[in-house]
């Protein structure tokens, strides 16, 4: 049997992938200096991994470049010429600002958001509920038992301390959110 590197159909990822403007992209991340000092992993390249590792729920940079090296053939349709190493994701993560992610999300957000509410609820909704908001805030610990066992400072209780306010805006009719902030937990931080 031949096995070749033509693949017929796409896979749910290339799919997913075909949603983005390519060019939308790296001209968002120009504005915002994110394409500074880059000479091949450009914006574009950094957010078809990073989607992948959110898909794949990977936890770190080594799952992240050890499950795609192997791909690197099959990954080609999407734009990712080299698989970047360790150091080169390292260092993009570092150096492009969130900012670039954020306006991309929202871009997004403006392109597909009459697409994100199901059909039935476009149907029989009433005009207030297109304006209803669902506002959520979530503590999420940075130390608890299950994830960083030995990090943390223990204060004289015995617990460690350290979490961030997740703030989260969302639109009744709609599934996904409209807007997203993080802050640092001020009751994590004051309390002893």
């Amino acid at each position: 049997m031949h096995k070749g590197t033509h693949f017929i159909g796409k896979p749910l990822y290339g799919q997913l992938i075909n949603l983005l403007d390519k060019d939308k992209i790296l001209k968002i991340s120009r504005e915002n200096g994110g394409e500074r000092y880059v000479k091949h992993f450009d914006a574009w390249q950094h957010l078809v991994i990073m989607l992948y590792a959110v898909i794949r729920r990977f936890d770190s940079l080594r799952e992240i470049t050890d499950s795609m090296f192997p791909e690197a053939c099959k990954l080609a349709h999407l734009g990712v010429r080299l698989m970047p190493r360790r150091s080169t994701l390292s260092d993009a993560n570092a150096r492009r600002l969130e900012c670039i992610f954020e306006t991309i999300y929202r871009d997004l957000y403006a392109t597909y958001k009459h697409l994100l509410s199901s059909d039935s609820r476009k149907r029989q909704t009433p005009k207030w509920l297109e304006k209803l908001q669902v506002l959520d805030s979530t503590t999420v610990s940075l130390f608890s038992n299950l994830i960083f066992k030995g990090v943390g400072r223990h204060p004289k209780t015995g617990k460690k301390k350290g979490c961030i306010k997740v703030h989260t805006n969302i639109y009744a009719n709609e599934g996904v959110p409209s807007d997203i902030k993080f802050s640092s937990c001020i009751f994590c931080l004051t309390s002893a």
